[in-house]
């Protein structure tokens, strides 16, 4: 059994800042990555995905993104710099262990795939909320005739030669998605099956996570209420484009929800022109014909469930259900639910950039870990 300090389950964003804040504070760690390389679900990401937070808000803690990076680093740049930052921060890597279970004993007990233990006094979970994807499942999908794949195996949209695509969903994933296959010239339906929030890229020149950071010590939902005329003015013709605006802001929904509105990047424009067409969620479907809940049909080739992932927790925690109160992830906010030396880092989104927040939470998991 191989003895260490502090074993961090993931080597992406959140676990390595948790590495790095670690040392700064005298303490060591090891990392244990499933796959052959750092940051694995930014190298799994659809080409032209770029961050939506500015990289002045982006970087992690010890070190800013690139001055030559532009304001909105793209997925290879992203990579580049995680991989720079892990060499910078002399982080300690294993590839290729796969934890299968962590468990309690005097310390903490690690187990991988290969047989391999570590005995830990502290662990932080950092493989964060993106770890199993989740796909719907409507009467007939079966027998659909085209082709079903995730937004996590969508590598860009000349590989569909052309056709008609349907994205399921709604978030910044089916948004990006969506308008890629518009600008490819294919014929595109996102299918939206509730209520939505929508926020621009940038208000007045400025980044939407800017101002979300500048409001952070409001309440949300007076910042709801202060952004709503904005909101409803740059938007307000949702309803007549087939979407439901949600009663509650983008910032209610977030912290009450988890639910992410979407950041629009140019989807919205190609909704107005009728080259995305909006339909509401799957109800079946027949061969290419897909039945939607307000009785209209239409036939597509390919559908992109761009419908989120499950963190997938339960796979290597025993006492999953129990420390969550039944949930499967930590509740917004809680970085050591059970007060015992297990931590969790990278499972809060948040409106002003899941990379600051990463960085937020690194800092202050490496400052208890170092008074324990």
């Amino acid at each position: 059994m191989t003895d260490t300090g502090t074993v961090i389950v993931g080597a992406g964003p959140a676990g390595l800042a948790c590495a790095a804040a670690l040392r700064k504070n005298g303490r060591s760690s090891l990392i244990l990555e499933s796959a052959d390389n750092l940051a694995a679900s930014w190298r799994r990401h659809y080409d032209r995905l770029h961050l939506h937070t500015a990289k002045a808000h982006s970087g992690l803690p010890g070190m800013p993104m690139p001055g030559e990076f532009p304001r909105y680093p793209s997925r290879l740049q992203v990579i580049d710099y995680l991989e720079t930052y892990a060499r910078a921060n002399d982080v300690r890597i294993r590839f290729r262990k796969s934890v299968t279970r962590i468990r309690r004993e005097q310390g903490w007990i690690v187990e991988t795939i290969d047989g391999e233990a570590f005995d830990a006094r502290t662990v932080v979970i950092a493989t964060g909320l993106s770890k199993a994807p989740i796909r719907p499942v409507w009467k007939g999908q079966e027998s659909f005739a085209g082709k079903i794949l995730h937004s996590s195996e969508f590598g860009n949209a000349r590989a569909f030669g052309g056709g008609r695509v349907l994205v399921v969903g709604f978030g910044n994933s089916a948004g990006e998605i969506a308008l890629e296959c518009a600008e490819e010239g294919l014929e595109v339906g996102m299918s939206v099956r509730g209520p939505v929030n929508i926020v621009p890229l940038e208000m007045f020149g400025i980044p939407t996570a800017t101002i979300a950071i500048a409001q952070r010590y409001f309440p949300y939902r007076l910042v709801d209420a202060v952004n709503a005329p904005l909101l409803r003015l740059r938007y307000r013709d949702m309803e007549r484009l087939g979407l439901q605006k949600s009663t509650d802001g983008p910032l209610t929904n977030m912290a009450e929800k988890d639910r992410t509105p979407l950041i629009d990047i140019g989807t919205m424009a190609e909704i107005r022109v009728g080259k995305i067409r909006i339909y509401k969620g799957i109800e079946s479907s027949d061969r290419q014909q897909l039945h939607f809940a307000d009785g209209r049909s239409a036939d597509f080739d390919t559908i992109v469930l761009a419908t989120g992932y499950r963190p997938l927790l339960e796979a290597i925690l025993p006492d999953c259900s129990e420390r969550f109160d039944g949930a499967d992830r930590p509740k917004r906010g809680d970085l050591q639910p059970g007060s015992d030396g297990l931590y969790f880092c990278g499972f809060n989104p948040a409106s002003t950039g899941l990379l600051r927040q990463i960085g937020i939470e690194a800092i202050s998991i490496a400052r208890s870990i170092a008074e324990r």
